[in-house]
């Protein structure tokens, strides 16, 4: 079976015999690469923690009653994404250390494994408590170890000085103590080692900020989910249930800062108020007293209507500063300040302004973290427009000081007018209007007072936990059927490149499919590969019923196809270079050819290189070389071999111009004193790759039969058997493959004596 690749026109064809054949041979380098991807993949899961969550979503939202009462809100809520503002509230660092306080992490305990070590959170047998003045102790392993007599020794760092002390008793450390005390219901372990880490708040925080999600679930229903990531699943699930009961607490205190600072101030200024209103009360109390009457002239009046205008706006003028300077400490703290009507209104742009940059700073947190260049970026402008803004406020209170200080001039030069007046009734006036100003000033801080306290109550933080945290029952990480499926699915992809490689790669000759589109050259039979080894140079006689030897049968039969119409026949055996196996095809075709009652003889023309058989127990000097020289005639240079009928004749000494021997007349005439007597004449000559003593001897043939061995000889090899047929002219040129494996394919001697060994051999292993 094959099948087709189309490519630029061009038909190329997936040998799936090679391809088979290829399997089998590395079969064990496909084998260990899945070993290894596999293994890769359990090592990986053996070396990798198992990671849990714990997760919780929350319910979020702010409502603002104070308007049920009939007053107007004075502060407004300037997050327009309030599921942004409550996330970026839940990822500060603030929050955390809040967190943090309430939880029990600042030693964490492992026990030391083959390969991790495992985090005993709340399950270690031991408790350690310290006081510390050097940090160094801080964030490294301190190894722990209980020994006998409720004893216990401590390393600091695996090259520190080690200490020992009883259980309960302090181990006194440069820069300071620590003390191992037996956990509640706890027994000492001594199979297994130990070791704590006195966590920093740093590294406290770095954990929470690396491993703590908060994300929205959905913006219109206020939702948020909070997970948290680690190897422990108590932990997890411990600091999610604190963090979701901390919220609510730190969520209302953050909400209530700004306004309990204005109320504060407000009552330390109407204290003070109240303090001069009584100071005039008494006044006004004294006068009638003592004057028996409480009546101004009329003449004073002008001047106290100007004084009182005055005062009004100073008063007018001292509330816009105050203003300026709550909204200063406002800006000063980070917080948003708050558009007035009674601020001019490039403020009110700048403060605008402030705000939309907070606003889109608020934003970039939810997809950028705060080292970023954008959110950088942001931070810059956002601090930029701060203290320009905080500069024009500076600027405009100036002027307003300014103003204020000539209001005050004036109203010192009305006042000198006023003492030039009869000094009880102006005195008494000026009082007065006094408290008439304190009176209408502590009414409208009372006024505002109450707007704040209200305020500050209608912010109800709803909060509501849809789904409470849970103790990881299994880990979400690492992925096990998705790791091991990667191993398996990695060695298969890595087998198919291998094999693909090793297939476009592989240039030597595989199968009978390679030979038929290599060269024009026939196939005359192919041979299986040996499985018995011979004693004797006939493999033919030791296994008659193996499968090569009926392959060579079969090449026996096929030679009358190619054979001339002469009955004597001339057959020459060549390949391209040695170890193909034409010496072994020319002596059993040829002891197969003696056993169908012909008779045959085998000249071996590789004079270079004489063979080693097991007939050549003669005179070594007596061959093909002294009888192309006249040294020896034929019949003295023949062997007999134990076959009947098949003769041999050496290639006899080394001469130094083989080729020139085989020019001469002398080589024909000795084929034509041969042809009297042998039926067949099988020669075998040297590699044609090699020398050109072969192709004259294919010249004379009546059949030339060109070897090649599959997975030895190459491809290029194919190209070589066209080329020398098209020089040489030569006809009858035919090809054997040998020594082909087997594919699993019977090749049609399923009945033969190997076969039959086989079954055997499983019978005696298995039984059946």
């Amino acid at each position: 079976m094959d099948a087709r690749i189309h490519s630029g026109g061009n038909v190329e064809k997936i040998d799936f015999d090679k391809l088979s054949m290829l399997v089998r041979k590395h079969v064990w380098i496909i084998v260990a690469i899945l070993a290894a991807t596999n293994l890769a993949a359990y090592l990986t899961l053996r070396w990798t923690k198992d990671v849990y969550e714990s997760s919780s979503e929350l319910k979020l939202d702010i409502k603002q009653d104070a308007t049920a009462l009939g007053i107007s809100q004075i502060v407004e809520d300037q997050n327009r994404n309030l599921i942004a503002g409550e996330i970026e509230q839940m990822r500060s660092k603030l929050f955390f250390s809040r967190v943090l306080d309430s939880l029990d992490l600042w030693v964490s305990y492992f026990s030391e494994g083959n390969v991790l070590e495992f985090e005993l959170y709340r399950a270690s047998p031991f408790r350690i408590t310290y006081q510390l003045e050097d940090d160094r102790y801080l964030d490294r392993p301190i190894y722990f170890d209980f020994l006998e007599n409720n004893r216990y020794r401590l390393q600091v760092g695996e090259e520190g000085e080690e200490y020992e002390a009883d259980l309960g008793s302090p181990v006194q450390l440069p820069g300071g103590v620590i003390t191992a005390n037996l956990a509640p219901q706890a027994r000492p372990d001594f199979k297994n080692h130990f070791f704590f880490t006195i966590n920093s708040r740093a590294r406290l925080l770095e954990f929470l900020t690396n491993n703590l999600k908060i994300e929205p679930i959905s913006y219109e229903a206020n939702t948020i989910r909070v997970s948290l990531q680690d190897f422990n699943p108590t932990k997890v699930y411990t600091i999610v249930n604190k963090i979701d009961s901390v919220y609510l607490f730190y969520s209302n205190e953050q909400k209530n800062r700004a306004n309990r600072q204005k109320i504060d101030w407000l009552n330390k200024e109407l204290a003070q108020v109240e303090i001069k209103m009584q100071n005039f009360e008494t006044y006004f109390e004294d006068f009638t007293l003592k004057n028996k009457s409480s009546n101004v002239d009329s003449e004073l009046r002008k001047t106290i209507f100007l004084i009182n205008t005055i005062d009004s706006q100073r008063f007018e003028m001292s509330k816009r500063i105050s203003e300026l300077d709550v909204l200063t400490d406002e800006l000063g703290a980070g917080r948003s300040g708050i558009v007035s009507p009674d601020l001019p209104d490039y403020i009110n742009k700048s403060i605008e302004s402030y705000h939309r940059l907070t606003e889109e700073q608020r934003r970039l947190t939810l997809s950028y973290k705060d080292n970023t260049y954008a959110y950088q970026q942001k931070e810059h402008e956002l601090k930029a427009a701060r203290t320009g803004l905080l500069s024009q406020i500076q600027e405009l209170r100036k002027r307003w000081l300014t103003s204020l200080t000539e209001l005050n001039e004036k109203k010192d030069k009305l006042e000198k007018q006023f003492a030039t007046m009869p000094q009880k009734g102006t005195q008494y006036s000026k009082n007065q209007r006094f408290y008439k100003l304190y009176e209408e000033f502590y009414l409208s801080m009372m006024q505002a007072k109450a707007e704040f306290e209200i305020a500050q109550a209608g912010s109800t933080p709803d909060f509501k936990i849809l789904s409470s945290a849970t103790v990881a029952a299994k880990p979400v990480a690492p992925n096990r059927p998705m790791i091991y499926g990667i191993g398996f699915m990695s060695g298969l992809v890595l087998n198919f490149f291998f094999i693909g490689l090793v297939y476009l790669v592989s240039n030597k000759i595989t199968g009978v499919q390679e030979i038929e589109t290599g060269t024009r050259a026939p196939i005359l039979g192919v041979i299986p590969e040996m499985r018995n080894k011979s004693t004797s140079p006939f493999y033919i006689v030791d296994h008659p019923r193996s499968i090569v030897s009926e392959a060579i049968r079969t090449l026996r039969t096929n030679l009358d196809f190619f054979a001339s119409t002469n009955s004597r026949k001339v057959i020459v055996i060549s390949s391209t270079v040695s170890g193909e196996g034409k010496s072994f095809l020319a002596m059993n075709l040829g002891g197969i050819l003696a056993l169908s009652r012909k008779k045959v003889i085998l000249l071996d023309l590789d004079m270079r290189k004489a063979k080693t058989h097991a007939y050549t127990n003669t005179d070594p000097a007596k061959g093909v070389s002294s009888i192309l020289i006249h040294r020896h005639t034929p019949e003295e240079c023949i062997i007999h071999t134990s076959l009947e009928g098949f003769d041999f004749i050496p290639s006899g000494i080394h001469p130094p111009n083989p080729s020139e021997l085989l020019l001469n007349g002398e080589f024909e005439g000795l084929l034509s004193k041969l042809r009297e007597t042998y039926d067949y004449i099988v020669i075998d000559t040297p590699p044609v790759g090699l020398v050109t003593d072969g192709i004259m001897a294919m010249k004379r043939a009546d059949l030339s039969i060109y070897v090649v061995r599959a997975n030895y000889s190459k491809k290029d090899f194919l190209k070589n058997i066209d080329r020398i047929t098209a020089i040489n002219k030569l006809s009858n040129v035919s090809v054997v493959l040998n020594a082909l494996p087997s594919s699993g394919k019977t090749y049609g001697y399923g009945y033969y004596q190997e076969d039959g060994l086989r079954k055997t051999w499983k019978k005696k292993l298995f039984g059946s």
